[in-house]
């Protein structure tokens, strides 16, 4: 008989087993977390790239009309003072009032075409009988065109852009033009636009001129600094528009989104810096690995005791072993056994795996879904607003409420209501269109969004709506009704959340004459601003 030392082999089959398994839970478990994690990562740093270049796109699209319109305020300006050039007086009264009727800019001067400034407001300024000589002052005169002058220092200090509309005399004669003057540094319509926005989450925005130099940033004393290394910089001064993960002059890696000013050549950029996104993730897998854990120390002594009974036939197999003198094949039954636990212990775990996996996306989708009639709740609700607002998309909103519910619920019980709640849900169903989107906003309360339809169209459908569910039998709550209210986004409000509210007042306005009724949004509130 063959002698085996037990000292020198001590790690059996059994203790094998039982460090494999363990290490492929571990593993296991591991993997998963790191794949949710690369793929929450990739989803989380996509969606405030998107975010940035919208909000970037918006605030470029606000500034462009902000410049458009202070140009257009000089133009009305420029062609009143060109026939008063001969009457300073009435030349300054113009200035005066140019300033003070409205806070586009800080301060307007009136240069002729010798460069001389002949006229200026504030007159604290002090620059009157000034000649201007450097070439971005002088630029005007040489366009002799609408045009945005700067980032530069005015005679009188001040770090500035400035919008310039050329004047010409009665014959058409070129006669100077008249600048406005936003100082980057001071407290302004454009400064403000720039400075309030909704983010409360570490992003920031900065403006860059034409030549790669910051015009606006949070930090004043950045102002005036060139950032032309940067890359969405260069984008920008290429008029490129998009969103890119990069790293800034200042070394920190952001998430940035960029877009164009096309009036002036500026550049829009709004960025957040990596890590705080990355701090979200963070609790975000935090919180899911605490509520892995029990499901994992579960698994782990389940395979732990499966691995003790798997080892316990192979070592009564390898105890039969030791009984082998004669060198004779043994015939060893349980070694089937053996291959068909192993293969079963696998199965066990990717099925574990795989239904952590789906459970997570289960609980994604019910976190958007009602429970009782599979309609989106407000969560879901939400979440398409958002997309539609972003995508401008218009669509009919119909709320809807179901008339003396809780008559219903106090006489057939809660059940009944249920079953009429559902019963509703389906005949909204049936009257919508697989592109409509159907929420359930609270108790008997439920909302129809309906793309690309207009107002009148959208109440042919609620009163469809109204009389299927009039004439339908719910069981034993026999025949129930309806009121509607209608409203339009952006027709009756440009304003979201005013349009749904719009929507809400017609509703109330339905109960209030009378119930089973649709009213009109535009009907209800013609006086709404």
């Amino acid at each position: 008989m063959v002698q085996i030392n037990k000292a020198k082999h001590w790690l059996d089959l059994k203790k094998l087993i039982l460090i494999l398994a363990t290490l492929c839970v571990f593993t296991s478990l591991l993997n998963a977390l790191f794949s949710s994690y690369q793929v929450q990562k990739q989803v989380m740093v996509k969606d405030t790239l998107e975010a940035n270049r919208a909000y970037a796109a918006k605030l470029a699209d606000v500034t462009d009309l902000f410049l458009q319109s202070v140009l257009m305020q000089l133009k009305a300006s420029s062609d009143t003072i060109a026939s008063q050039l001969d009457d300073p007086e009435l030349v300054d009264n113009e200035l005066k009032q140019m300033l003070t009727r409205t806070h586009s800019f800080d301060s307007i001067v009136l240069v002729n075409v010798e460069g001389e400034i002949i006229g200026a407001q504030p007159s604290s300024l002090g620059v009157v009988g000034t000649t201007l000589i450097n070439e971005a002052e002088t630029s005007p005169l040489r366009k002799q065109a609408p045009f945005i002058v700067g980032p530069f220092t005015s005679p009188a200090g001040n770090l500035m852009v400035s919008p310039t509309h050329p004047m010409f005399d009665n014959k058409g004669n070129f006669a100077g033009f008249i600048a406005a003057g936003i100082y980057l540094k001071g407290d302004n319509i454009l400064g403000r636009l720039l400075a309030n926005h909704h983010h409360q989450d570490k992003t920031y925005v900065y403006v860059t001129g034409p030549n790669g130099k910051l015009i606006y940033h949070h930090d004043d004393h950045r102002i005036g600094q060139d950032v032309t290394k940067n890359e969405v910089v260069e984008s920008l001064l290429s008029k490129i528009s998009g969103s890119a993960q990069i790293i800034n002059t200042q070394g920190v890696e952001m998430l940035a989104g960029y877009a164009s000013v096309p009036t002036s050549g500026w550049g829009v950029v709004a960025q957040r810096p990596l890590e705080v996104t990355m701090s979200q993730l963070s609790n975000t897998m935090q919180h899911v690995l605490k509520t892995t854990i029990p499901f994992t120390v579960f698994l782990l002594i389940c395979v732990l005791g499966l691995g003790t009974l798997i080892a316990k036939p192979l070592w009564r197999l390898a105890k039969l072993s030791e009984q082998v003198e004669d060198g004779r094949n043994i015939d060893f039954p349980h070694v089937s056994t053996w291959y068909y636990e192993a293969a079963w212990l696998y199965q066990a775990m990717r099925s574990s795996v795989k239904n952590l996996g789906a459970q997570i996306q289960r609980f994604d989708d019910e976190r958007k879904q009602d429970q009782l009639t599979h309609l989106f709740n407000r969560r879901g609700m939400e979440k398409w607003l958002e997309s539609a607002y972003e995508q401008r998309t218009p669509f009919s909103i119909i709320a809807l409420d179901i008339d003396h519910f809780k008559k219903v619920n106090d006489t057939y019980g809660h059940d009944i209501g249920d079953i009429v709640i559902q019963k509703l849900a389906e005949l909204m169903r049936t009257n919508a269109r697989e592109q409509d989107h159907l929420c359930r906003s609270g108790g008997e309360e439920f909302l129809m969004f309906l793309p690309h339809v207009d107002i009148n169209k959208a109440a042919n459908i609620a009163e469809r709506l109204r009389a299927c569910t009039a004439e339908t039998q719910f069981d034993e709550a026999g025949h129930i009704t309806i009121s509607l209210g209608i409203s339009h986004w952006p027709l009756c409000s440009d304003d979201l959340h005013h349009a749904l509210k719009l929507a809400d007042r017609s509703l109330y306005q339905a109960k209030a004459n009378g119930r089973n009724r649709v009213e009109h949004a535009v009907l209800a509130n013609h006086n709404v601003a």
